[in-house]
């Protein structure tokens, strides 16, 4: 019995099923030609020979010549010319040569109504992701990268078949997309056909007869740790596709902080791209783009520079840093906060650690419910209850996760909570990165040094406990009292540089040391550094790469801005220019544009302490040049120096 759904409407009471069959109805969907599913099947079969699959080649002659061209071209970039059909099969391999066959037989998918807008923005994107997915699985040494371009081509072949089927369903989808939307929008396809693009797709393959290799990426790639139960390499490439989904999106993604700043992290962790590596990587692209769609004849009229799209967006958020920076330096100036009131502090989420709301009794810690995913978004105000912790609010968010504070009923202590941010979650790289630092703050035990007490994962959600604070950042307190008096100037620089001291005897370099990754203790006003969120073993270079500009604008050392190698040195300008803001209430290089920052970062000398505060003694302007001198090798070159210098004192 079949069940029809008119088209170009669908019943939102229509089951799954329904839909899917009314999608995949074949009275009305094309397949490949008929020469190319005999070379996919054949060369699924391994008693298949590069002289049989030629044989069959042969029979279409329009496909040969596309083939020939495509191995021929940039995409491949083999350095001798090959002119014979069984040598390009040789030289292929049956696996990739069935992905490319089946990639360049696809264009009959266009069908005969002519090229829309939304069928060339369809084929950028598939063209864009089959480049895109082949470059980088060539790049992270995947096996069969042939396999992975055809996945990238295909990976959305779904939602051309829902347009095509319920038009104006559609059109009314994508007319107003919402934030979430652009993130999930297998949950909105799903609330509104019962089905989502990447299950039909997937099902569209599977009637085809391709392989679980092909089939089952393409049916994750939205939802890649949902691809668990598949083998290493198809839940890999299902990572792979969710990555090239938001490269191929990038005008898109830049236009939000929060989703580029997933997307850098994911090149960092998962392949190794600096921010600058990811714009190499991508200029070659767009020329590949065309090159591909000549092949496939297809119009994809002027394709985007990726290269440039993310360069720019990059610069921006960048640029969104330091002006988040520059502010804060600024607010030195403003008058006190009002007392009790809950703020983000710039920066990290790790910055920020007071809050209103009352330690729960321990009574009611049964009554409290499970913390669920979505309090991240809205916390309920009767707490929550994370494995042995009674969580209470929300204390900040950053990029790369969210802080709670907290109470350990077992030590009757407070503690802070910080959770990975939930859009990273799903990322076994990201989580794996996590965890690794927050084991490395951990290795760190020194009354200077936030403690961490212990690093978890309760339904897939990672997380640490912390020491909490309720004393507020040096930021604060320059914002509330301006320049601190030499006897407080002394205590606070000995503290923090004995904590810095503690992290580099373990080979630990933070990395952006700055007024509000620095805390005070209430209420004894000890000095506590946080946050390293940026820190690394010192012979770990995988976040140091050229071109790599990690840290906050304002307290970068002239190594950092220029993209080399950083060391514990770096660590130790940034402290200069922490004590050269305790003593003035200013950044050493202030300026009203990231350029004129880093212009005087690299090339200019502050103003000299004596200037600025001259009931200071000139100790206090030579021990923080010292310290801020460009040049890593003449810069003072241990924190015990500066803790010696301060203790004398």
């Amino acid at each position: 019995m079949s069940v029809t759904i008119p088209t170009g409407h669908v019943h939102l009471t229509a089951s799954r099923e329904v839909v899917l069959a009314a999608i995949l109805d074949q009275s009305r969907l094309m397949t490949p030609p008929a020469v190319a599913m005999q070379v996919v099947n054949a060369a699924s079969r391994p008693d298949s020979t590069p002289a049989q699959i030629a044989a069959l080649l042969s029979q279409d002659p329009a496909l040969c010549a596309k083939l020939l061209k495509a191995v021929n071209s940039s995409i491949y970039g083999f350095s001798q010319p090959v002119a014979s059909l069984e040598r390009a099969v040789q030289i292929l391999g049956l696996n990739p040569l069935r992905s490319l066959v089946l990639g360049l037989s696809l264009p009959i998918m266009q069908g005969t109504n002519g090229v829309t807008p939304a069928l060339r923005e369809y084929w950028i994107g598939s063209v864009t992701g089959a480049i895109i997915a082949r470059d980088l699985a060539t790049l992270a040494k995947r096996p069969n990268p042939d396999n992975d371009m055809v996945c990238g081509l295909l990976r959305d072949l779904g939602a051309m078949l829902i347009q095509r089927a319920f038009p104006e369903d559609w059109a009314s989808l994508a007319a107003n997309p919402t934030e979430r939307q652009l993130e999930q929008p297998c949950e909105a396809e799903r609330m509104c056909f019962a089905v989502d693009h990447a299950e039909i797709g997937a099902e569209l393959l599977k009637r085809w007869n391709l392989p679980d290799e092909i089939v089952e990426p393409i049916r994750f790639h939205h939802h890649p740790e949902m691809a668990n139960g598949l083998k290493k390499q198809l839940a890999e490439r299902a990572e792979l596709l969710h990555f090239v989904e938001y490269l191929t999106r990038l005008d898109t993604v830049v236009e939000r902080p929060k989703l580029l700043q997933k997307v850098l992290l994911i090149a960092q962790t998962r392949y190794g791209l600096t921010p600058a590596l990811l714009v190499k990587f991508l200029q070659p692209i767009a020329p590949k783009v065309i090159v591909f769609a000549g092949l496939l004849k297809l119009d994809v009229g002027r394709c985007p520079d990726y290269a440039a799209i993310l360069s720019e967006g990059c610069q921006e958020l960048v640029k969104l840093a330091f002006e988040t920076q520059r502010h804060a330096a600024e607010g030195w100036n403003h008058p006190t906060p009002i007392p009790g009131e809950t703020r983000e502090i710039p920066g990290s989420a790790g910055n920020a650690f007071r809050a209103n709301g009352a330690t729960l009794p321990l009574s009611r810690a049964a009554r409290l419910p499970e913390f669920r995913p979505e309090f991240v978004e809205a916390f309920p105000a009767t707490g929550a209850r994370l494995d042995d912790y009674e969580v209470h609010s929300i204390l900040g968010r950053g990029a790369m996760g969210i802080v709670f504070k907290a109470h350990e009923p077992s030590l009757d202590r407070p503690v802070a909570i910080k959770m990975l941010a939930p859009e990273l979650q799903p990322m076994p790289s990201a989580r794996e990165r996590f965890v690794r630092e927050a084991r490395t703050a951990a290795a760190i035990r020194h009354e200077n040094v936030v403690a961490i007490y212990a690093v978890r994962e309760s339904t897939g959600r990672s997380y640490l406990a912390m020491e909490h604070l309720e004393g507020g950042s040096l930021e604060e307190l320059l914002v509330r009292q301006g320049p601190v008096a030499l006897p407080e100037f002394c205590r606070y620089g000995r503290e923090l540089a004995s904590g810095l001291a503690a992290a580099h005897a373990k080979h630990i370099v933070h990395r952006d040391i700055k007024p509000a990754n620095i805390m005070l203790d209430a209420p004894n006003g000890k000095i506590k550094i946080t946050d390293f969120g940026l820190a690394r073993a010192a012979q770990d270079t995988r976040l140091t790469r050229d071109g790599c500009l990690v840290g906050s604008p304002l307290f970068m050392a002239p190594e950092q801005v220029d993209g080399h190698v950083t060391d514990h040195r770096t660590d130790l300008f940034a402290l200069g220019g922490v004590l050269y803001a305790l003593c003035s209430a200013r950044p050493p290089f202030p300026g009203e544009t990231m350029a004129v920052i880093f212009r005087g970062i690299c090339e200019t000398e502050p103003i000299s302490i004596r200037r600025l505060r001259p009931d200071l003694p000139g100790w206090v302007n030579d021990l923080v040049m010292g310290l801020l001198t460009k040049d890593p090798e003449r810069r003072t070159q241990s924190a015990n120096e500066v803790v010696r210098a301060l203790a004398e004192r």
